[in-house]
This record gives structure tokens, sequence and C-alpha cells, in this order.
């Protein structure tokens, strides 16, 4: 039973089995653009993969795609190294093959191809939302994850921010933020960024509903970068780098300002040991534990620190 890279045929054949586990509430056609859309967008032509576990006869017993994530590891002279890491996402067997261990053969193949291909491997990431267990087979290690979450309100009350950040804006706030002090990270690009708000238009043009007027803002050095979830009518806050709590609560009231004036009903951070502290002091945060998208880390190489000791944000999810 090989591991093999799709056809685009193959592709668009599985977006007709998955849409029933990831396509609401849009309808097949609506998902199928979406995946479409997706696929065409730069992150996914430089970096994306859809890989099949196929039976001798060619049919699809599972699959998965892979993003390739720029990471980061500190060497014992204190600089770092950048490398290649993955995360892999769209983990998927059909109701009536599973319970044979093809996903796990899938995840242990596809993992083992890219220790082998990448030019510099260091890590693959994914983030569950069937739990840990069937990832800890081939090597994944979880991470507690935990979310804050605020009401999108009008907020009038609090210190504004300095402004609000356009798209064309990605790359000069990912580049005046402060990067984490952790061993090992991944960072994502301006690009693998732009993804998280090529969904947003999707879903904004497909459901026929507003977009929100930013996708960050800025105040002092601190900086937030957001995109809009419709399928949940949440503003997630895929990147916060908040130099002190009065900026964290800046950030995070201007992004429940946003969120509510275009309609949805809650702004969602991902929890960061570096800034959690910060979060914590926000009027009307609530810290939740997280029940999906747990982040689960598999190294590619020797020497990586423990997974426990790897943030991260939002914007590496897949």
């Amino acid at each position: 039973m090989p591991l093999v890279l799709a056809t685009d045929a193959q592709k668009a054949q599985r977006d007709t089995v998955t849409h029933a586990a990831w396509g609401s509430p849009l309808s097949v056609a609506q998902y199928q653009e979406r995946e479409a859309r997706l696929r065409a967008h730069p992150w996914c032509r430089e970096g994306m993969n859809t890989w099949l576990w196929v039976a001798d006869d060619g049919a699809v017993l599972a699959s998965c795609e892979t993003f390739h994530t720029d990471s980061f590891l500190r060497g014992a002279d204190g600089t770092f190294t950048q490398g290649d890491s993955y995360a892999i996402a769209s983990v998927f067997t059909e109701d009536h093959l599973r319970g044979r261990g093809h996903a796990t053969r899938l995840m242990d193949g596809v993992a083992a191809e890219l220790e082998r291909v990448a030019p510099r491997p260091h890590s693959v990431v994914l983030f569950s939302d069937v739990g840990a267990p069937l990832y800890r087979r081939s090597g994944y290690v979880d991470v507690p994850a935990w979310d804050w979450h605020l009401d999108a309100s009008e907020v009038p009350e609090g210190r504004p921010v300095d402004g609000g950040l356009q798209e064309t804006d990605v790359a000069a706030a990912l580049a005046r933020m402060q990067r984490p002090q952790a061993p090992f990270y991944l960072w994502p690009s301006a690009a693998q960024v732009d993804w998280h708000l090529e969904r947003e238009r999707v879903y904004a043009e497909l459901l026929a509903r507003p977009r929100p007027q930013t996708c960050g803002a800025v105040v002092g050095d601190s900086t937030a970068l957001w995109s809009m979830v419709a399928r949940y009518g949440d503003l997630v806050v895929l990147m916060l780098d908040a130099r002190d709590a009065a900026d964290a609560a800046a950030l995070l009231t201007e992004a429940r300002r946003v969120a509510h004036r275009a309609g949805l009903q809650r702004v969602v951070w991902w929890e960061e040991p570096a800034t959690a502290p910060l979060v914590a002091g926000v009027p009307g945060a609530v810290r939740v534990q997280r029940d999906g998208s747990l982040p689960m880390l598999r190294p590619l190489r020797a020497g990586l620190p423990p997974a426990l000791e790897v943030p991260f944000p939002r914007a590496l999810w897949v």
C-alpha cells in the first residue's frame, strides 16, 4: 500500500468525500470552490501537497495535506538556524475504511517521506480535532491548549490603538513583531497569514456576509493580526505581540470592536506562554480549555526541545 501525491483530479475527488466532515455551512459546490481557491493561493502553490495512502488497486484508503512552514532552532552559541517544518491537515479516512490503521500508516509514511526530502528537517505539527491518542501512535506529542474568549462589543471606553492594519500591511506587521524567546519556534510568512485572510474572503463571498474592517492593529510597539472565521462567528487573533498589559488590553479591545462591527460573536486568542500574563488582566477575558485544534509536534531530527516549550500562535493552524 504505497504513499503517493494526489493528482489534481484526485484532489477534487477528495473534496467530495470530505465535505461532510468540514464543509458546513457551505454546499458541496461552494466547498469545492473554497478548496480550489485555497489550493491556488500562493502559499499553497509554493509548499502544499496532498498525500494519499492507496491500496494495491489504487483505491484511496486515507489522505492528508502538508504545508511548509519556516522554523528556527537555537544552537549552542545562541544563534538561530532556519529550517523546514510542516503542518499536517485534513487527515481523512472514509467511514467504511476506519478502524483498520490506514490513517496511522499514512501519518507514519508522510513523516518518513518529509524527513527524507526536507532540505533542513525540523518538525511536523498538526492541530488535532480527534484528541491525541491517534497521533501519539505516530510519534506526535500533544501540548495543553487554552483559549481566551472576549465577547464582541463596541466597548466605548479604553485606550485607542494607533491604527488598524489592512492586508497590504501584513508583511510589515510581522517584521515589527518580536520573535519568541523559545529555543525552537515556527514563524509564519506573510503569505501564510494571507492564506487565513483568503479563507475569510472566500466565506464572505460565498455566504454574502461582511468582512472585518481591518486585519489587525498597532499600538506603540505592539502589534496584533486577526481574521474572521465565519463558520463559528469568531474573530481569531492570529498573532499577538504585546509589549505590556496596557497594549494587550488596547489591541484586544480594538479586536472586540472590529468583531462587533462585522457581526461576529466573539474574539478568540490562543494562549501563548509569553503573553498569557498580559491578557489575564484584560476586562472580560475568559480562559477556557480548548476542545479542538490541539497542537501536536513530531520531530524530524534529533535535538529538538520538548513540544511543551514550543509556542503555537493561531497563524500556524491549517
